[in-house]
């Protein structure tokens, strides 16, 4: 059988080295470039809050029913029973739909 031993070690010195290269590429890629001697580090500005030009959004069901909590699917149920109510539905639907809303 052939002797690789030698050749062994010499792939294990090319791998470190490529390793080492490897580190010191990461290293330079994400500490900053360094500053020159006779320049001053540039001051960058903070950035800027979000304009504030939009006023909030009301809640308009809110406001009108005071302390009750309508979200977006009791609002979309309430308008189903007023739809079905007014075309004459049966009132086992509708009290299901306000069961609903419990």
């Amino acid at each position: 059988m052939a002797d690789y031993s030698g050749d062994f070690g010499k792939m294990q010195e090319e791998a470190l080295a490529r390793m080492r290269q490897m580190q010191k590429r990461s290293k330079t890629a994400v500490s900053p470039p360094p500053q020159p001697a006779g320049k001053p580090p540039e001051n960058k500005k903070p950035p800027e809050p979000p304009r504030q030009d939009i006023p909030p959004r009301t809640d308009i069901l809110g406001s009108l029913f005071g302390d009750i909590k309508i979200d977006a699917e009791k609002a979309m149920i309430l308008l189903m029973m007023f739809v079905l109510y007014k075309n004459g539905a049966d009132i086992k639907l509708l009290l299901a739909l306000g069961y609903l809303l419990m």
